[in-house]
């Protein structure tokens, strides 16, 4: 396999953890909700299920990076997805506020807005653990993006 082939694997094991986690979280708030009795604590286990098999499966491709460059372009190539994403939210979010009561909303709403505080915090996460060399690639990539969209 290819290093292009394992990023490429990453980072969709990546994307399936975040859906995972997303999707357990919704579960739990859905069904938290005082009629919240169309979700049974049936799909929050299962959604944990998904959760722990998508971090296991990471676990083992995570043996293939073992070069610093490798977890670098890695990091960044995630950060600019996620970047990505979040561009979109103003689409995906619309005019709906968090500060909708959740008894109230509408479960595509629910999940767009855990989706969205799930996207920023990793983001931020990825950013803050950045070394500095990372955090100069990512720059970059950033201004080369731009600078197509412009």
């Amino acid at each position: 396999m290819t290093m292009h082939c394992h990023l490429d694997c990453a980072l969709q094991g990546l994307q399936q953890l975040a859906y995972a986690r997303i999707a357990r979280e919704f579960h739990r708030a859905w069904s938290a909700r005082p009629n919240g009795l169309e979700e049974p604590d049936v799909l929050v286990g299962e959604a944990h299920r998904r959760v722990l098999h998508c971090e296991q499966a990471l676990a083992q491709l995570r043996v293939v990076f073992d070069d610093p460059r490798q977890i670098a372009e890695l990091k960044v190539a995630r950060a600019l997805y996620l970047r990505m994403l979040l561009e979109s939210a103003p689409t995906r979010l619309q005019s709906w506020s968090d500060c909708e009561n959740l008894d109230d909303m509408p479960k595509s709403h629910l999940f767009e807005w855990i989706s969205y505080d799930f996207e920023q915090l990793e983001l931020s996460e990825l950013e803050g653990s950045m070394t500095e060399e990372e955090a100069v690639s990512y720059a970059q990539a950033i201004y080369t993006l731009a600078k197509v969209r412009d």
